[in-house]
């Protein structure tokens, strides 16, 4: 039953992607548009970090926890989607109607990213589209690994950083390779509500979103229920340092 829950998810999405396709605005000329800036994504990465104060970190220099808690959160079919899941955008349209406004994201990894380097954050169904059109195409000229990468450095994790280094430097004071499961398991949970989320602001808050990024590491097979419960009750030893006024 849960499996054609899954189905039918996937066929709605599958539906409501082509109808909006089908509306949007001239294909050829919207990739014309952002076709330079898709191809320049890397240095704008870096350009916002060096703006914020971080630094480009390559995966090999991440913890392998870090991104196997984010995918297993935000984008359970990062390795094997095309830059957007129908069964995300089928949740989504459900979750939409049923509220009668615009909610639900349904984004996975890439258009999350496009989205932030790109797009506006208001949510319209232009801007669904233009985001499912671009991170299509972001999956054509980028590698997962790539994709995953520039991911990693651009977004948003609460307390002023931006990226993995700065996130890694201002909760734990360790660089990102050294980060630990439990460490790994907060950072990934950030991307959601950074300032929500936030464990020097809002403890509880950080911690029960831990526990969900953990659930979801179960849910995935990387980890075991076992396990889950031994790293919710690890110590978290987040830096202290005064916010600037």
């Amino acid at each position: 039953m849960r499996e054609r829950g899954r189905r039918g998810l996937t066929w709605i999405g599958v539906v409501v992607s082509v109808m909006l396709l089908i509306t949007a605005m001239p294909i050829e000329r919207f990739y014309q548009s952002y076709w330079h800036r898709l191809r320049a994504m890397p240095a704008m990465v870096t350009a916002r970090e060096t703006r914020t104060g971080g630094r480009w970190t390559p995966l090999r220099d991440i913890s392998h926890w870090v991104p196997e808690a984010l995918i297993a959160t935000e984008d359970r079919t990062f390795y094997s989607n095309l830059g957007i899941s129908f069964e995300g955008i089928g949740r989504s349209v459900l979750v939409d109607l049923n509220s009668g406004q615009l909610q639900q994201g349904g984004s996975t990894l890439t258009q999350q990213l496009v989205r932030n380097m790109l797009l506006s954050s208001v949510k319209t169904f232009r801007r669904k589209v233009s985001e499912a059109l671009l991170a299509t195409l972001m999956t054509t000229l980028y590698s997962k690994r790539e994709i995953l990468t520039l991911y990693l450095n651009e977004v948003y994790l609460g307390d002023g950083a931006y990226g993995i280094f700065s996130a890694s430097e201002r909760y734990f004071g360790v660089a990102p390779r050294q980060l630990t499961l439990p460490e790994a398991a907060l950072i990934a949970g950030l991307p959601q509500a950074p300032t929500a989320y936030d464990p020097k602001l809002h403890w509880l808050a950080a911690k029960n979103r831990q526990w969900q990024v953990l659930e979801s590491m179960v849910a995935d097979h990387v980890i075991s229920l076992s396990e889950a419960h031994r790293i919710y009750r690890a110590p978290l030893p987040l830096k202290k340092v005064s916010r600037k006024s």
